[in-house]
């Protein structure tokens, strides 16, 4: 038995090697989006270039909508995910850190039986959304999506982690992962320090557009594709949705300025209208 643990030492290094990547890479992610409402009002060329590159490009890590009325709002700027993303992946992030440390939970979390009962109420209502039965709200995607990333990464890690560590040396391996994402991290800020200078700044915006706004907000290309395919959309009074919607898609993402008296009537993301206009500047420079 022995002779066996150790002959799949290699495939035990590998995959709690690549657990604490994972674990690295959802807290990077994680920490990344929840300050991009944030960093994109920042007149700071690297902390503006990172929000701006998690708008732009972070959809793509799991080809989120990003429709701002299924999205967590901070202030007036959604997060770059919507409600039931950031759910999964926060959810993710405590199942698959709580089998590293000496917290003891329940055996029943691991089990095959709570793993499916953490799907099931996303199962249910995402399809009952799906086939028009009923429209869902940010609190029940967010409590879904945490619900099923928990339980997901608590199955799959506090079932491995015991067997890696008969034959692993975590020490090494903490030491390894922690290059690894200062690593990333590094791209990261490399990355949206040269892409920032390519976008208009919130400050820039509001000068072009001439006004002094009483409100700003941020509408990514991606969100601007998405945001009619909601069946769910007519039901929404919000001005800037609307306003959204008669923009079109374009390639770039826009500033959304409004200055003017806000009035909130009926189911809104912001507000319903008012006695101003609603102005939109591209994000991308000249």
């Amino acid at each position: 038995m022995g002779e066996r643990v150790l002959s799949n030492a290699p495939i035990m290094e590998f995959v709690f090697q690549f657990m604490l990547i994972y674990v690295a890479l959802d807290a990077i992610i994680v920490a990344w989006f929840l300050i991009t409402p944030f960093a994109v009002q920042s007149s700071n060329r690297l902390v503006f270039g990172v929000g701006m590159l998690a708008y732009n490009f972070g959809y793509l890590v799991t080809n989120c909508h990003q429709m701002p009325h299924h999205s967590l709002i901070f202030g007036t700027f959604e997060m770059p995910f919507c409600a039931r993303d950031t759910g999964v992946y926060i959810g993710c992030l405590i199942g698959a850190m709580l089998p590293f440390t000496k917290m003891k939970a329940p055996r029943w979390l691991k089990s095959p039986a709570f793993l499916l009962l953490s799907l099931l109420p996303l199962v249910v209502d995402g399809t009952t959304q799906i086939f028009l039965l009923r429209e869902s709200n940010n609190i029940l995607r967010l409590a879904t999506g945490l619900l099923l990333g928990f339980g997901a990464a608590y199955f799959f890690f506090a079932n491995l982690i015991p067997y890696c560590l008969k034959v692993v040396d975590a020490a090494e391996e903490y030491v390894k992962t922690r290059r690894i994402t200062v690593g990333f991290v590094i791209i990261i800020l490399l990355v949206g320090y040269f892409v920032g200078p390519n976008y208009v700044t919130k400050e820039q915006a509001i000068a072009k557009s001439g006004m002094t706004p009483t409100f700003v907000t941020y509408l990514s290309s991606r969100a601007l594709e998405t945001i009619p395919w909601d069946p769910y959309l007519p039901s929404y009074n919000d001005a800037v949705l609307r306003e959204a919607v008669s923009y079109g898609h374009h390639r770039n993402g826009v500033w959304v300025l409004y200055n003017g008296t806000m009035e909130h009537q009926g189911k809104y993301v912001w507000f319903s209208g008012g006695d101003g206009k609603i102005t939109m500047i591209k994000d991308l420079r000249d």
